[in-house]
């Protein structure tokens, strides 16, 4: 099991991880509910890879969403 993606931003970490269910890659959302309890709390949620085989394909589909602008984005060009 490792350490994916860490964020503040909840939505975020909800859309990556069913990109990573859908893609049939098992993982973990942690310390969603401590952050949520105690604001300004030094850690945001984490999203891990509970196989590490899986580690590499669900790295690189998270490269992927970040370098995909968003359709707004793409409406300003």
């Amino acid at each position: 099991m490792k350490p994916l993606f860490s964020s503040s931003n909840s939505a975020e970490i909800g859309l990556i991880r069913s990109r990573l269910q859908a893609a049939g890659i098992d993982c973990e959302l942690r310390n969603e509910h401590l952050f949520a309890a105690l604001p300004g709390a030094p850690f945001y949620p984490e999203l891990w890879i509970l196989n590490d085989e899986n580690f590499d394909e669900a790295a690189e589909l998270l490269r992927i969403w970040h370098e995909t602008p968003a359709k707004s984005d793409m409406e300003k060009t």
